[in-house]
């Protein structure tokens, strides 16, 4: 949705985007992430549309650290 938004303000040719994710568990949990940008797109409007994705609240959120608080509920 991030990105749509910015090709749609920019005035690009983002068609749709198709996003693949796959996580492995060892000392570290690791999500890999594909994104496929459809639309007659320049190198450079991908490679912005990547920073941007990286830029996105769920990237963000997923980045930082996480807390989890747990109680027992009555």
């Amino acid at each position: 949705m991030t990105l749509r938004l910015y090709a749609e303000r920019k005035g690009w040719p983002l068609e749709k985007v198709d996003v693949a994710l796959a996580a492995t568990r060892g000392e570290t949990f690791v999500i890999s992430r594909r994104i496929r940008l459809h639309g007659p797109l320049t190198a450079e409007q991908k490679l912005r549309l990547l920073e941007i994705a990286n830029k996105c609240p769920v990237h963000k959120t997923l980045s930082g650290p996480i807390v989890i608080e747990s109680t027992i509920a009555d």
